[in-house]
């Protein structure tokens, strides 16, 4: 997440458990007649932009077999300072302004189960989830993380614009199997995830614990 979002956080002066380290300028890059140059300009400066991952709906709704991988696409929103083109007025002539991002599908999608299962286990407990498959996708094991992590592409289940960010944990009849949803950074509008954490345990779910009818 450090280097899909490496700025986002200090654009937006966001909470920080670092903040005097916090640097007063961020790094905005110009190619001026094919040189490169790395310009420090102050946060209020700064084109902020997020960067989204754009995933298609958990392969187990769509293919039998596990897909190894995860397929995505990146999209950008605009969130706070000039926008590339409003700042590359500030440099005519220039060919290129605007900002590298280098990120792992994988990892991303990793870190969407991790923050979906973790939530699960806030609102279920542990022994709603003897086997879940995400475990697996988490540490690394299940190369096929695209089947039971991707993106939500139905009516919104958690609150667009609507705070930082918003999770909700769900189970679907027949079967009890439980899923996350989850929007980082609602307030901007992000798209929503889907993580699949798979059935629930039998005795869980026909104990006084389950929280569903």
């Amino acid at each position: 997440m450090r280097s899909l979002w490496p700025d986002v956080r200090n654009a937006l002066a966001m909470q920080s458990r670092r903040r005097e380290k916090r640097s007063p300028t961020l790094p905005v890059i110009v190619q001026l007649h094919g040189a490169m140059e790395v310009i420090q300009v102050p946060r209020s400066e700064f084109p902020t932009y997020l960067s989204t991952p754009l995933f298609p709906a958990p392969a187990v709704f769509w293919i039998r077999e596990p897909v190894r991988g995860v397929f995505a696409n990146l999209d950008v929103i605009h969130i706070a300072g000039p926008s590339f083109k409003e700042a590359s007025q500030r440099y005519p002539g220039a060919e290129f302004v605007g900002a590298r991002t280098n990120f792992s599908a994988e990892d991303f999608a990793r870190t969407l189960a991790k923050i979906g299962f973790c939530a699960a286990i806030s609102a279920l407990g542990v022994a709603a989830f003897p086997h879940t498959p995400i475990r697996k996708v988490i540490l690394g094991t299940d190369p096929c993380i695209g089947h039971w992590v991707g993106g939500w592409h139905g009516e919104p289940v958690t609150p667009i614009n609507q705070g930082l960010h918003a999770i909700q944990v769900r189970s679907s009849m027949p079967g009890s199997v439980i899923h996350a949803f989850v929007r980082l950074f609602a307030q901007f509008g992000a798209p929503e995830y889907h993580i699949v954490l798979g059935e629930a345990d039998p005795t869980f779910v026909a104990s006084s614990e389950w929280p569903w009818p």
